[in-house]
């Protein structure tokens, strides 16, 4: 049972000594979903989510979370995508929805990347997936590359010729746009919106 008044952290102890969670070779812990969102609750955090891009036949789906800590109104953003190359569940769509929400949420409480959502995981692979590094952040002092590495990457995903290679661009820089997201949120949305319009053009071709 957990006790009232808690901070984040105290809460986070708490699942662990219940063993609610998913322990990772890196010493890190993932957490399930439900037990993310009893969080919220708990911490009165809302969250708001919106599908950016779905493909049912290459099974690709973007999402994104808006987390909104009631208490103070700071908001907080993140991307969740799910791709065959990163997901081995049927529901894919629902899988990025739900891997936006835990991101958001964590970040909310300020537990990103001190753990995992569950979500996060693919078991298919589970020796890669479990020691998970942050490798897609970018030092603070290179800040100034972040517009010509966008640029970049935004020409690769809009010259895409097809649907295929449209999805796998997108799945491929899925991680940069969720960094991007959190480092520059109007450049990032500004992209996602172009990207929203190249596919929507891919779908009346």
């Amino acid at each position: 049972m957990i006790a009232n008044n808690l901070t984040p952290k105290e809460y986070l102890e708490n699942l662990i000594n219940n063993k609610q969670c998913y322990d990772l070779d890196n010493g890190k812990v993932a957490l399930y979903h439900k037990d993310i969102e009893h969080m919220a609750a708990y911490f009165d955090v809302s969250v708001d989510v919106d599908i950016k891009t779905a493909d049912g036949k290459i099974r690709f789906a973007i999402c994104k979370a808006i987390a909104k800590v009631n208490s103070n109104n700071r908001v907080y953003a993140s991307l969740g995508e799910a791709h065959p190359d990163n997901n081995g569940f049927e529901y894919f769509v629902a899988v990025a929805e739900k891997r936006a929400v835990d991101r958001a949420i964590l970040k909310a409480l300020q537990l990103h990347g001190d753990v995992l959502s569950f979500e996060e995981l693919d078991l298919r692979n589970k020796s890669k997936k479990q020691t998970i590094k942050k490798t897609t952040e970018q030092p603070k002092n290179e800040k100034p590359k972040v517009k010509t590495i966008t640029e970049e990457i935004e020409q690769k995903i809009l010259s895409s010729k097809d649907k295929l290679s449209f999805s796998k661009n997108l799945g491929k820089y899925a991680n940069f746009l969720e960094q991007l997201l959190k480092e520059n949120p109007g450049c990032a949305n500004e992209l996602l919106e172009k990207i929203q319009v190249k596919q929507q053009e891919m779908e009346d071709k």
